[in-house]
């Protein structure tokens, strides 16, 4: 790898020579342009395979944290390295899969602060999350994305979205309950935000494309529980209507046997 290195960085033979001193090498004024880039992507290679243990500490790191700058600075490492708008639009759901897991073990304690900057957080992936399907949408529109690509990842979106909505109103629940009513007031307003958009991102494309975003099972059921409570409530006011009917008619011929 170095000799190919060293046959493309520079023309002049006396300074690619020069390199193979140890001490010429870190003379980095003295340094191809492209060679400076490429030490630079190793060093960075190496620091992040030497400090794997740090890197695994700061995933689980929470909003106020020490180590919570570095895990932000990895997702942004992982944005950068993500070529397919497909896996950057994964990459964003699995990234608001963590702030809600962070916010939701947050909420367990009682630091307001903390609380407020990690729905903050949940806020600004909600946004990076829309402009990432936004663009699918643009590509798609653009024959650049085949239709079938992006249902696959609309349909993870809706399952996430579903299982997100869940997880903050227990949130909410669980702050209310802690006294914390400003923060869940927030995220309340939060959740509203993230819920209209995302419907409005499935709805936009079954409505272009004609295709149906098919529901989670749970939802699913959700859905027929709904509507069985309802025709339940229907049938119960037409059963109260007839019992009642009977007993205006009940009331009249009595009336009449009386007479």
């Amino acid at each position: 790898v170095i000799e190919h290195f060293d046959s493309f960085v520079t023309s002049e033979p006396k300074i690619r020579n020069s390199f193979w001193d140890i001490f010429n090498l870190l003379k980095l004024s003295n340094m191809n342009p492209k060679l400076k880039v490429i030490i630079s992507i190793v060093s960075i290679v190496a620091t992040l395979g030497a400090g794997t243990g740090t890197i695994y500490a700061s995933d689980s790191a929470n909003p106020g944290d020490f180590l919570y700058g570095l895990d932000k600075t990895v997702e942004s490492v992982q944005r950068t390295f993500t070529s397919s708008l497909v896996n950057k639009a994964e990459l964003e759901m699995a990234i608001m899969d963590e702030r809600i897991l962070e916010l939701e073990k947050l909420s367990e304690g009682d630091n307001s602060e903390a609380v407020s900057e990690s729905i903050s957080e949940v806020e600004a992936q909600q946004l990076r999350l829309q402009e990432r399907f936004q663009e699918m949408n643009q590509l798609r529109i653009e024959n650049k994305l085949q239709t079938q690509e992006q249902q696959q990842v609309m349909e993870k979106l809706q399952a996430k979205f579903q299982i997100h909505e869940e997880t903050m109103n227990k949130i909410q629940i669980k702050l209310k309950s802690n006294g914390d009513n400003s923060n869940s007031e927030g995220l309340k307003q939060v959740q509203n935000k993230y819920s209209e958009e995302t419907r409005n991102q499935i709805k936009n494309f079954e409505d272009e494309t004609g295709v149906k975003i098919q529901e989670t099972e749970q939802e699913h059921n959700k859905n027929d529980g709904t509507q069985y409570n309802q025709e339940q409530e229907k049938n119960q006011n037409q059963n109260n209507d007839s019992n009642n009917e009977q007993n205006v008619t009940d009331q009249g011929i009595q009336q009449q046997g009386n007479n």
